[in-house]
C-alpha cells in the first residue's frame, strides 16, 4: 500500500516527500555535499594512483590471505570465549552432570544471545545432547532448538575432550563437521567438576557465514577444502558459463600445504583465469583443513577499470561511513522529537499512561518534561473522575463501599506481579474502577436485597456487564478496559456470564479481573454473611483454579497477599466493610 500510495504522487511530490521529515531535512544537504566531494576525490585519486600492477596484484592476494588468516583467529577466539563462558557459568557443570536441560537452557541461552554465536551445543559425559541451539535470525538474535539426527558425541573434537586429551594449546579442540545443515567450524571444550569431566561445550560457526563475512573483508574469493582436495564451502558465485573446477586434483599441492608451505597456482574457475594461493586452515595450532584465496588475473590487464572500482569502493565505504555518521547525528538530534511524537500519538489514541521519557538539558527536554507532566495530570484527573463515578455507584450499597477502587488497585498489583507493561497496568486500574458501572441499571430492591436472590433476580444482576458496555459504548476507552467490564464474570469452564466464554476465549485482563473481583467480594462483609479471612478466601480460590479461575493469577495473588492486606488496613481509599484484623503481618521490605 505504501509503494502504491507513493506511485500515485506527482514527480514533484515524490522529490519533496523526504523533506516532510526533519531527519531528512538535516541529512540530505549533508549527503549532497558528501557525494560531490566523493566524486571529485574519486576522479583525482583515479588519475593519481600509479605503481606496478603486478606488485599491486601480489599485494592484494597476500592481503586477502592475511585477512582470511586473521578471520580464522577471530573466529577461534570468539568460540573460546563462548566455550569458557558456558563451562564456567555457575550451575552449568551441575546441570550437565544431572542432565537437567531446563536449568541448562536458562543458563546457556543468554550466553548464546549475548555472543551471537551461530551454533551452541552442550553434551553430557556420554556424548549425548542436552541442548542444541542454532541462530535462527541474526537480526533479532532468536535461536531455535535443533532436532536433527546429528551425533555430536561421535565427533573427533568431542571425543578428544571426553578422553581428556591435552595439546600445546590446552584442553580445547577444533574440527570442521559436516552436519545436517551444512559444514560447521566447531570448537569443543570440557565442562568440569572436581570429580572430572561432566560434559562438553561446542561453539560453532557455519562455513557459509565465515566465508560471507571474510570474503567481503578480503575482497577475494575464498574456498575451504578438506585434506583430500574436496571443496567444503566456497565464496565463488555461480557463473552462467564454464565450470567451477574447484576440486584440487594435484596431491602434491596439499602435501606441500600441510607441510607448512604456501602454494600459488593459476587455474580456470567458472571459465575464468584466477591466481590462487593455498594455505593451511589452523585452529588452536592444529590444521583442520586448507583454504584458498583467489583473484582473477585479468585484474592486471584492466588496471584502469580496476583502479576506478577500487577507488569507487574506497570512496563508497567512505561515503557510507560519512553518511552513517551524519545519519547517526541526525538521529541523535531527532530521536527525542520522534519519541515525543510517538508519545503524543499514544496519548491521542487514549493511552494516558504513555510518557516520552526524554531527559535532555535543551529546549526539547523542557518541552518533553512539560508534555509528560501534562499527561500525568490528565491521567490523574481521568482516574479521579472515574473514582468519583465508581464511588457514587458503590455508595448505593454501604456493604460494597470502596469495592471498585479495591478491585482496580488489586488488579494493578496482580499485573505488576505478572510483569505486565505500564500501559496494561493503567488499563487494569481503569477497568477495575468501571467494572460494576452496569449496576447503575439494576433496581435497588434487587441490588440491595439482603437475602437470597430468586432465579429471575439473579438473571437481572447478571445483566450488569451488558448494561456497563452500553453505558461505555459512547466513551472512547481502550479495548482492555472494555474487556474488563464485559468479561469479569466469565469462567474458564464456560459457566460464567454474560457470554459463556471458555478457556482461551477469556483474555488475561478478564482473568485478572475475575480473581480480583471474587477475592474482594469474599473478604468483604455482606448483609447475608460476614467476610471470610484472607487464608479462607485463598483456599476457596485454589479450589476454583483451572475450572473457574486462572491458576497463574491465583498464584500471583498468593505472592502479593500480605502486601495487599496491609494496604487495605492502612490506606483510607481501600477501606470498607472488611475484617478489621485478618491476622496479616506488616510486609517486610525486601
Amino acid at each position: 500500500m505504501g509503494v502504491l500510495h507513493l506511485a500515485r504522487r506527482s514527480p514533484v511530490a515524490l522529490l519533496t516527500w523526504p523533506l516532510r521529515h526533519i531527519r531528512w531535512k538535516i541529512i540530505l544537504p549533508y549527503a549532497f555535499l558528501t557525494l560531490v566531494l566523493a566524486g571529485v576525490g574519486s576522479y583525482l585519486a583515479t588519475n593519481i594512483v600509479t605503481g606496478s600492477l603486478e606488485e599491486r596484484f601480489d599485494n592484494q592476494l597476500a592481503e586477502a590471505g592475511r585477512v582470511t588468516s586473521d578471520a580464522v583467529v577471530r573466529t577461534e577466539r570468539a568460540h573460546l570465549e563462548v566455550v569458557r563462558s558456558v563451562a564456567f557459568t555457575q550451575g552449568v557443570p551441575n546441570a550437565a552432570a544431572e542432565g537437567n536441560t531446563d536449568v541448562l537452557s536458562n543458563l546457556v541461552e543468554p550466553i548464546a544471545v549475548n555472543s551471537g554465536i551461530e551454533r551452541l551445543e552442550v553434551l553430557d559425559a556420554s556424548g549425548n545432547r542436552l541442548i542444541a541451539l542454532a541462530l535462527d535470525d541474526p537480526d533479532t538474535l532468536e535461536y531455535r532448538t535443533l532436532t536433527d539426527d546429528d551425533e555430536p558425541g561421535s565427533w573427533f573434537a568431542t571425543q578428544a575432550v571426553l578422553q581428556g586429551e591435552v595439546d600445546d594449546q590446552g584442553d580445547k579442540h577444533a574440527q570442521i563437521i559436516e552436519t545436517s545443515e551444512g559444514f560447521v567450524l566447531f570448537t569443543a571444550g570440557p565442562i568440569n567438576l572436581p570429580s572430572g569431566t561432566v560434559g562438553v561445550v561446542l561453539a560453532g560457526t557455519t562455513l557459509e557465514t565465515f566465508l560471507l563475512d571474510t570474503g567481503f573483508e578480503a575482497l577475494a574469493s575464498i574456498t575451504i577444502y578438506d585434506f583430500d582436495g574436496q571443496p567444503l564451502a566456497s565464496g565463488f558465485a555461480d557463473q552462467s558459463t564454464g565450470e567451477a573446477n574447484l576440486t584440487v586434483t594435484d596431491p602434491s599441492i596439499f602435501e606441500a600445504v600441510t607441510a607448512g608451505e604456501t602454494i600459488r597456482e593459476t587455474r580456470i574457475i567458472w571459465g575464468r583465469e584466477y591466481d590462487v594461493v593455498y594455505s593451511t586452515l589452523k585452529l588452536r595450532g592444529t590444521g583442520i583443513g586448507v583454504y584458498s584465496v583467489a583473484l582473477p588475473t585479468d585484474f592486471i590487464f584492466s588496471a584502469g577499470n580496476e583502479t576506478r572500482t577500487q577507488v569507487a569502493v574506497l570512496f563508497g565505504l567512505g561515503i557510507m561511513a560519512v553518511l552513517g555518521i551524519g545519519l547517526l547525528l541526525a538521529n541523535r538530534i531527532t530521536q527525542p522529537i520522534l519519541r515525543l511524537v510517538r508519545t503524543a500519538t499514544r496519548v491521542t489514541a487514549g493511552d494516558l499512561s504513555a510518557r516520552s521519557g526524554v531527559r535532555t538539558s535543551d529546549e526539547i527536554g523542557t518541552l518533553a518534561a512539560s508534555f509528560d507532566e501534562m499527561t500525568s495530570r490528565l491521567q490523574r484527573q481521568h482516574l479521579n473522575t472515574i473514582r468519583a463515578l465508581t464511588s457514587a455507584i458503590d455508595a448505593r450499597d454501604p456493604y460494597t463501599k470502596g469495592h471498585s477502587v479495591r478491585v482496580g488497585q488489586l488488579s494493578v498489583l496482580l499485573g505488576e506481579q505478572m510483569q505486565l507493561g505500564r500501559s496494561m497496568l493503567s488499563h487494569l486500574e481503569t477497568g477495575g474502577y468501571l467494572h460494576d458501572i452496569g449496576k447503575i441499571g439494576i433496581r435497588d430492591h434487587i441490588l440491595l436485597k439482603p437475602g437470597k436472590l430468586t432465579d429471575e433476580e439473579r438473571k437481572v444482576i447478571q445483566d450488569h456487564p451488558r448494561i456497563g458496555l452500553e453505558i461505555l459504548q459512547s466513551v472512547e476507552l481502550p479495548a482492555e478496559v472494555v474487556d474488563f467490564v464485559a468479561a469479569h464474570h466469565e469462567w474458564l469452564d464456560g459457566t460464567g456470564y454474560p457470554n459463556k466464554l471458555r478457556g482461551d476465549e477469556i483474555s488475561m485482563v478478564a482473568r485478572i479481573a475475575a480473581v480480583s473481583d471474587v477475592y474482594d467480594a469474599l473478604t468483604t462483609d455482606r448483609p447475608y454473611r460476614i467476610a471470610t479471612s484472607p487464608e479462607e478466601t485463598m483456599a476457596i480460590l485454589n479450589s476454583e483454579a483451572g475450572t473457574h479461575l486462572d491458576p497463574d493469577v491465583i498464584r500471583s495473588l498468593r505472592n502479593v497477599l500480605n502486601e495487599w492486606e496491609w494496604r487495605r488496613k492502612t490506606e483510607p481509599q481501600l477501606r470498607g466493610f472488611v475484617l478489621e484484623d485478618a491476622g496479616i503481618p506488616e510486609p517486610v521490605s525486601s
